[in-house]
């Protein structure tokens, strides 16, 4: 059994080991190319689930596959052990169960043709952690399968594309067994079996497939393309922390305490300015190629909309949000933001 570096699974984590975006300066210089109107529309009706499970346990969702399919935590009723659990509108469904004294984390999930994956990292009796990747069909017709424990330092971003399904192989990134400026990557047959390296210069997070984006925030802001070589400087001001698809970018300007958002192309074309006091939801920009998640406080309430890119409006999704986040084109929420009684989700593809 391979012993693996504990997952690096927070942002502040990520900052200390130099794999974290940041960017300090002076403002734009480049204005927006056009300032969208705000839509005013009554929000669509999302699919509700109990935050409560039918044992008592309260469930929190870490991601969904769609609108009405998610997969979370609850303890057991007794409280020893952390639970997996996979609930859909047929029932609810456990995948896996750690005891408490193993701190597991359920982490990278993703879902591709039917089936869900997700890395698993828990504490040894002796202290050392264990990360697994694993499998299961979404409709129950098989238990969960491992995939593989040879995972190396995985790094996870709490991002869509920390696990991404193509070419029929599970991939993923690992920080290098010294303290180069490397990247590994990393995958695995989706039915399991021998796991391939290979080593990429510089500090890398996947983006949509096949492009990698830059986290050194001591060099330029970089895409890459491991199966051609090709590497595309982002077009960006000093001031602007910056993320991005092949397509699209969200810069992030930082005014007091105000957050100031742009949409735009790698190449700097198309800026134009997101409306509004806003906040990120996610680290994830361009869901579903097309929408950028914002939370807006409003007096004592808080608003969920997200900026759709093509039409250029600001669509409302929801109100009196406690917390939320979204993921692969799905949001979802909770109407409070501690001992939530239910949680909402949108599909917005």
């Amino acid at each position: 059994m391979r012993k693996a570096r504990p997952l690096i699974a927070l942002a502040v984590a990520l900052a200390a080991a130099g794999w974290l975006l940041t960017a300090v300066g002076s403002a734009p210089s480049t204005p927006p190319s056009a300032t969208p109107a705000a839509a005013t529309a009554s929000p669509p009706a999302p699919v509700v689930f109990s935050a409560t499970l039918p044992d008592g346990a309260e469930y929190t969702p870490l991601f969904y596959a769609g609108a009405t399919t998610s997969v979370g935590t609850a303890l057991t009723p007794d409280g020893s052990a952390d639970r997996l659990i996979l609930r859909d509108r047929g029932g609810d469904r456990e995948l896996r169960r750690a005891p408490r004294d193993r701190y597991a984390q359920f982490l990278g999930f993703t879902a591709a043709d039917g089936t869900l994956y997700w890395a698993e990292s828990a504490a040894d009796p002796d202290g050392t952690y264990e990360t697994r990747l694993w499998r299961a069909p979404l409709d129950g017709s098989s238990p969960p399968a491992s995939l593989t424990a040879d995972t190396g330092a995985a790094v996870f971003f709490d991002s869509e594309y920390d696990l991404v399904v193509a070419d029929g192989r599970l991939h993923w990134v690992a920080a290098p067994p010294d303290d180069g400026a490397r990247t590994e990557l990393r995958s695995v047959a989706l039915t399991g079996g021998r796991v391939t390296t290979a080593s990429f210069e510089g500090r890398f997070r996947h983006t949509a497939w096949p492009w990698l984006l830059s986290v050194d925030d001591q060099a330029p802001l970089v895409l890459a393309n491991p199966q051609t070589g090709e590497r595309r400087t982002v077009t960006r001001a000093a001031a602007e922390t910056v993320v991005c698809t092949p397509v699209w970018c969200r810069s992030m300007v930082q005014l007091g305490d105000r957050h100031i958002y742009d949409v735009l192309h790698p190449d700097g074309t198309a800026r134009r300015r997101v409306p509004g006091d806003l906040t990120a939801v996610t680290i994830d920009n361009a869901l579903a190629g097309r929408y950028e998640i914002f939370t807006e406080a409003q007096g004592a309430t808080v608003r969920l909309v997200a900026y759709d890119i093509d039409a250029g409006v600001i669509r409302l999704l929801g109100t009196d949000i406690g917390v939320t986040t979204a993921r692969a084109g799905v949001v979802w929420w909770a109407d409070r933001p501690a001992n939530p009684t239910a949680w909402k989700s949108l599909d917005l593809r």
